[in-house]
């Protein structure tokens, strides 16, 4: 695995002895902490983790003590004992991208990028959903993009389809929300089709694309998947009140706003989440998409609520009875739009235009 910080190179960092510092409230005696009582050693080390950003303090009879994240995101905490099978295999931080899923998307050419994850202090370019701009101060947000080849054998809810790109969208969104309950002990739940939301107000967006792979003449070329997937992620982490644009302020929040004020240590949360959309697209590679249909159920913002669903054919109102990936839609239209014999309307999830409610 290898991660890349295209900044000015930093000196590796110690991140086990990081690790060991974050683990105690307090300081941590020299001696535990320099190792075959190496105390130059462990002194150059705490030296290049505080010029990295992080916060430590020192003391010369108490040692060391941690006191604070870097507000860098650093590609040694994020690569150590990550432990995934695809997903960050590479991992590159920029300081200053126009977009990162732009950026992943470049690397769809070279089958080794499978699992590429691209991250960026600041995006000068970045877009959510039907093309909007997003943007967001710098070292405030997780803004990450993963480029994924998905195998040909996921259909019919494979990469070509539009049901193939609303698994990865769901699969994003899961994996978004679940990070946010388990930091901030709030519900998250999943707007239709790629936000995160509290209570009303967007945390995260997720962002899919599909990317056609170049193709050379080689054997090995023929028998790769023709297009690759990029899975974007934004995520509000340590933005205020005061951050946020005034028309914002009541329909957007952040990690920090959720959990009243404290600071959250942004390459802990990216190692956290690449984990987690890897046991998912782990999963759903397996055992199909329909792997994924209890979480996405159980998350879902409209589930048993009144919904209008738009398809290419007509706009359907009623309640949202059940959805997954192999039934679609399952809706019960009420009285007003009530299909002939009372009966509920399956909608294939490739059909859907739109859901509101």
């Amino acid at each position: 695995m290898n991660a890349h910080s295209h900044e000015s190179a930093p000196a590796i960092l110690n991140i086990p002895l990081l690790d060991r510092l974050r683990s105690v409230s307090g300081f941590v005696a020299t001696a535990d902490l320099a190792e075959s009582n190496d105390r130059e050693r462990l002194a150059a080390d705490l030296d290049a983790l505080e010029a990295f950003g992080f916060r430590i303090e020192r003391h010369p009879y108490l040692g060391a003590a941690y006191r604070g994240p870097s507000p860098r995101l650093c590609p040694d905490q994020i690569e150590h004992e990550l432990g995934t099978r695809r997903i960050g295999r590479r991992i590159a931080v920029w300081n200053r991208l126009g977009s990162t899923s732009d950026a992943a998307a470049r690397g769809a050419g070279a089958a080794a990028n499978d699992g590429l994850v691209i991250l960026a202090e600041e995006q000068t370019t970045g877009r959510g959903q039907r093309g909007r701009s997003w943007s967001a101060p710098p070292r405030s947000c997780i803004l990450m993009s993963v480029l994924l080849f998905p195998p040909s054998e996921l259909s019919p809810i494979g990469r070509e389809s539009a049901g193939g790109t609303a698994w990865l969208t769901a699969l994003g969104a899961v994996a978004t929300a679940g990070l946010v309950a388990e930091w901030t002990g709030c519900d998250a739940r999943i707007k239709w089709p790629n936000d995160v939301r509290v209570d009303g107000r967007k945390v995260a967006g997720i962002l899919v694309e599909r990317v056609i792979r170049p193709r050379d003449d080689s054997p090995a070329s023929a028998s790769e998947p023709e297009t690759a997937v990029v899975v974007g992620v934004g995520l509000n982490v340590n933005l205020g009140v005061d951050d946020l644009a005034p028309e914002l302020r009541g329909k957007a929040t952040s990690l920090r706003i959720l959990s009243g004020g404290g600071s959250f240590d942004r390459s802990e949360l990216v190692r956290d989440l690449i984990r987690r959309l890897d046991r998912w697209y782990d999963e759903g590679v397996r055992d199909g998409p329909s792997s994924l249909n209890a979480a996405w159920r159980g998350l879902s913002e409209h589930l048993g609520r009144r919904v209008r669903v738009t398809t290419p054919l007509q706009t359907l109102a009623g309640r949202l009875v059940d959805l997954d990936f192999q039934c679609g839609l399952t809706i019960d239209p009420s009285d007003e739009t009530r299909s002939q014999g009372g009966s509920l309307v399956h909608i294939p999830i490739s059909s859907v235009v739109a859901l509101e409610g």
